[in-house]
Parts: structure tokens; C-alpha cells; sequence
């Protein structure tokens, strides 16, 4: 049984080898003859107004276990939520528990209609946060796209 499990294991990753090297090859070979390949998009692009906010670690979270931190976390993300609210006028569409119960960090993703509007708002808006004592970093929401090419040698 481990045999043909090994067996198909090899076959899918010898699959998976050759048609990458295919690809690398059919490109290549598109380069060699002078055929031009499409240029890549870009990969990533802001999107103005939204944040991803990550506070520093609470090391009191991280002495705790099971149910109790659970709810410390829950506990703490509320703060957070509502320090971002008051201080900075920011709206948290969405946190991420998962992330503060295994370090200890809050993490937000969080919008600012304002700052989607006025980029020299957007601009001292990610200032104040970063230099915010509570926060460790602030980034721009980025869309990630993938991209494929069409290019068909012949």
C-alpha cells in the first residue's frame, strides 16, 4: 500500500516537473524566435482608504490558555477597535482573532472613507497611526491579482 502511495506521489510530482519545464521551454522558445511575450500586469495595487493595522503583542494574552484567553482576546480586540474609532475615526470592517490568540497582536482591516477620497489625508492618516506607541505597523490594503499568459508559440 505505501508503495502505490509513494508510486502516485512520485507520478503527480513527475507530472507537475515536466509540464513547468514545458512552459519554461515553450517561453523560451518564444524568446528565441523574437515573439514578444505580453507584459505582466501589475501584481498589486492599493486600495485607497483601506488599512491593514497590526498593534503590538500583549504578552498578557500569551499567558493565558483555552476559554480565558479566547475571551481576553475578544476583550482586547474591542479596545483596539474602538482606540482606532476615537483616536484616528476609522471604521474596522474586520478583525482577526486567530492571529491575536496564537501572538498576542491585534490585527485589523479597517477603512477610512475620508482618506479614500483626500490622498493627503491618506498620507497623514498612515503617518499618525504608525507613530501611534500602540501599533507596530500600518499597510495599505494591496489586491493581489494573478495573471496568466495567452501567448501561443508556434
Amino acid at each position: 500500500m505505501r508503495l502505490i502511495v509513494r508510486g502516485l506521489i512520485f507520478g503527480v510530482l513527475a507530472i507537475m516537473l515536466l509540464s513547468g519545464a514545458i512552459r519554461v521551454f515553450s517561453a523560451s522558445a518564444a524568446e528565441a524566435q523574437g515573439t514578444p511575450l505580453p507584459e505582466a500586469p501589475r501584481k498589486s495595487e492599493a486600495v485607497p482608504g483601506e488599512y491593514l493595522v497590526l498593534f503590538k503583542a500583549r504578552e498578557s494574552i500569551l499567558a493565558l490558555q483555552g476559554p480565558a484567553r479566547a475571551g481576553a482576546v475578544a476583550m482586547m480586540l474591542e479596545m483596539q477597535a474602538e482606540h482606532l474609532f476615537v483616536k484616528y475615526g476609522v471604521i474596522v470592517e474586520g478583525t482577526y482573532s486567530a492571529i491575536t490568540e496564537s501572538n498576542g497582536k491585534g490585527m485589523f482591516f479597517v477603512r477610512s472613507e475620508k482618506a479614500a477620497k483626500d490622498p493627503e489625508f491618506a498620507q497623514k492618516l498612515i503617518e499618525d497611526m504608525r507613530s501611534d506607541p500602540m501599533i507596530e505597523g500600518v499597510s495599505p490594503n494591496e489586491v493581489q491579482r494573478a495573471f496568466t499568459s495567452t501567448a501561443v508559440v508556434e
